[in-house]
């Protein structure tokens, strides 16, 4: 009896099922939406338009100001000389330069010593790295907190 009663509500399930609005998995979605054509993500046809761009004198201002401010960076440099005497240091800068033409090197003075720093590194890692690479040229060298440039973008 279970059995019958079973096989008889099997196939009014399957036509219960067959009759569903709900869009199959894999299937052709309706065009029309409540008897309306549905709303299209691209447009059917290309033409070539135009935009148009309207700016606030102020931002406009804004934004030519500060690109003529300075800004400062926090980041970190390595120190491979510190001295009092001008020349050694910029003939120290001069012969890291050769060596490393792709990393900047800046002379500095805080009374009474001159000081060759190189790098602009972002983070302390960096710096590590730095270090490590120019501590058998530069035995005394380390990694200072300093203001830093902009790194280079690679071309």
């Amino acid at each position: 009896m279970r059995t019958l009663f079973t096989l008889a509500l099997f196939p009014a399930f399957l036509g219960l099922n067959a009759q569903s609005d709900l869009p199959r998995p894999g299937a052709a979605r309706s065009t029309t939406v409540a008897g309306r054509p549905a709303p299209v993500d691209t447009p059917s046809t290309s033409q070539a338009g135009t935009v148009t761009f309207v700016e606030d004198p102020e931002v406009k201002d804004l934004m030519a100001d500060y690109t003529k401010r300075e800004h400062v960076l926090k980041g970190y440099r390595v120190q491979i000389f510190l001295n009092a005497d001008r020349r050694q240091a910029e003939t120290m800068r001069a012969q890291f330069l050769q060596k490393h033409p792709d990393v900047p090197a800046y002379l500095s003075y805080q009374a009474p010593n001159f000081k060759v720093r190189v790098g602009d590194l972002l983070t302390r890692l960096e710096g590590e790295k730095l270090r490590a690479d120019l501590k058998a040229e530069f035995p005394g060298c380390y990694i200072v907190p300093d203001e830093i440039e902009l790194p280079r973008l690679p071309e």
